[in-house]
């Protein structure tokens, strides 16, 4: 099994997304959405509820995690009709402080590449209207996704 999680420094953003099976299809830095640093603040919170919660020790925590983001994804209409939607994923040389809209490929790992370790990811996901939001945070015993929806309500 090949790891594919992010360890080496020097590896280049637009890489990482490749290896994570996402398509960059428009200009990285996004506007007219909440940035990144506001949208991690429900996702972190204290009081932020878990939509749903994948164990460390499970027999497959990635599977499981991707699965379940994408059924999130779809339901709470993260990822677009054309499937396209913002990421934003605090690794190094990803422009902190934008979102990149992307689009999910045939063979796709969002859970087992955008994590320093494998089956601990943090990301953030955002429809392209910027109205919903999925965090994926990783907590001591678990992986949190976490569902933020109407955020122009909530601003």
């Amino acid at each position: 099994m090949q790891d594919d999680r992010v360890t080496d420094e020097s590896e280049e953003f637009p890489e990482v997304l490749r290896r994570a099976g996402l398509e960059v299809v428009a200009d990285p830095r996004v506007e007219g959405v909440l940035p990144p640093q506001a949208a991690w603040h429900p996702v972190v919170a204290f009081e932020a509820e878990p939509a749903v919660t994948v164990r460390h020790d499970r027999p497959d925590p990635v599977a499981e995690l991707n699965a379940q983001w994408h059924r999130l994804a779809v339901e709470y209409g993260v990822v677009g009709e054309d499937g396209v939607f913002l990421l934003h994923a605090p690794l190094k040389g990803a422009g902190k402080g934008h979102w990149t809209q992307v689009r999910l490929t045939a063979d796709w790992d969002l859970a087992g590449v955008l994590a320093e370790r494998p089956g601990q990811p943090e990301f953030l996901t955002l429809s392209p209207d910027g109205e919903a939001l999925l965090g994926v945070t990783t907590e001591e015993y678990d992986v949190w996704i976490v569902a933020v929806d109407r955020l122009g309500e909530r601003r």
